[in-house]
């Protein structure tokens, strides 16, 4: 165990310097200037989608309003593998783009986390999840390795943000080929004010992969510094921030409680999901997830514990009193593995929903359960020196 720590701290230390090596080393690539030049838009309207909003440009940022929710046309959530039950809500944010970027002498890696915001306001983020990191690498797990991306590259977050975690792919479906080929606009911009672009989405002629330096940035014939998106798998938004960053963003996070008033933290599931819905009541909006629940073990009220594989079902979210979602249940000494339960409330539902035409999940209605919570880990190690400096100074026996 201590052998692996000491791994991890290695790699850890490792990594930022195999970092800068390789951009060091790759960098020459990224030199080269563009026959042609791009249009950056951060002050004009028609650069932006609808769902942008108060669009003002002053001082240092571009600022404006947005929900974080794309075109109601794309099919979020649809074709997650796994997911933490986090539903698509809109939220209240007040986005910045910086106005005078410039770049560094040396790049900043990127972390697990906010990068940038798109241009239908929707927040751009790193590939990775907030999983461990590799032992050799130093990464953590990409996203769309681990089946949590929707068709759209984005999936709802811890606090049920919708983001984008590669190339927001119906977004730029969307801009359609005037936008990114002929015009050649920006489908984002990275916070350290840098436009994003699509270059080669729908005319290879524009593909400019080979010119890119290891952010996958280049320069324009104007001197105007970009990144460019991958047009491939895995579709990567930056690789690095080229210059400093400057988060100017404003945002109030939702909470959603449980029935006795706990904070939803979202267990991890493999649920395959096949449809997102949204629906208003004369209670608010709802979210309805319908997929696949590919293997977990669930308690029954009767406190037997089956295995399910490959149930179709529905999990959705109204209010604190109008839910359908798996927690963990508390742990006993004959369950082998994690247990889930599925908490149906529907006594405080609207009577508009029709719950007739939804394939809900069965019910638990046994003892309540304790909620896991996901906290800090408890640091052992410290407790383990204690007990041993407790063993140095004991007295040897008697003889």
């Amino acid at each position: 165990m201590l052998a692996r720590e000491n791994q991890m701290n290695w790699s850890k230390a490792l990594y930022p310097i195999l970092f800068l090596v390789a951009y060091v080393f790759t960098a020459s690539a990224g030199d080269k200037k563009l026959d042609f030049s791009i249009e950056n838009c951060p002050c004009d309207r028609s650069c932006f989608t609808d769902e942008v909003r108060n669009l003002n440009c002053s001082g240092e940022a571009a600022e404006f309003d947005a929900n974080g929710l794309p075109d109601a046309s794309h099919p979020i959530m649809v074709g997650i593998e796994r997911t933490n039950q986090q539903f698509p809500i809109a939220q209240t944010y007040v986005r910045g783009i910086y106005l005078h970027p410039h770049k560094l002498a040396e790049p900043t890696e990127t972390e697990a986390g906010p990068i940038g915001v798109a241009i239908n306001g929707v927040p751009l983020f790193d590939p990775s999840t907030q999983g461990p990191r590799n032992a050799f690498t130093g990464k953590r797990p990409h996203t769309l390795d681990e089946g949590e991306l929707d068709e759209c590259g984005g999936h709802a977050g811890r606090g049920d943000d919708y983001h984008y975690h590669i190339a927001p792919k119906c977004l730029i479906e969307q801009m359609g080929a005037d936008h990114i080929e002929v015009k050649k606009r920006p489908i984002g911009y990275a916070h350290d004010g840098f436009p994003i672009l699509a270059l080669g989405w729908f005319d290879d002629a524009n593909n400019i992969e080979s010119a890119l330096d290891p952010c996958r940035g280049v320069t324009d014939a104007n001197g105007q510094y970009f990144y460019n998106v991958k047009t491939t798998s895995k579709w990567d938004l930056v690789n690095c921030l080229t210059g400093e960053s400057q988060n100017f963003d404003r945002h109030k996070p939702v909470d959603r409680r449980d029935r006795y008033g706990q904070r939803v933290d979202g267990m991890p599931i493999k649920f395959a999901i096949s449809t997102y819905e949204k629906i208003d009541t004369d209670r608010g909006a709802c979210h309805f997830l319908e997929g696949v629940l590919k293997n977990e073990q669930l308690l029954s009220t009767n406190g037997s514990v089956r295995r399910i594989f490959n149930k179709q079902g529905v999990i959705f979210h109204c209010s604190q009193q109008c839910y359908g979602q798996f927690f963990e249940a508390e742990k006993k000494p004959q369950f082998r593995g994690r247990v889930a339960y599925y908490d149906l409330i529907t006594e405080g539902c609207s009577e508009t929903l029709n719950f007739a035409k939804y394939n809900l999940f069965e019910g638990y209605e046994g003892p309540r359960q304790r909620l896991k919570r996901r906290g800090p880990p408890k640091n052992k190690k410290k407790n383990k020196k204690k007990k041993r400096k407790k063993k140095k100074h004991r007295k040897p026996p008697r003889k």
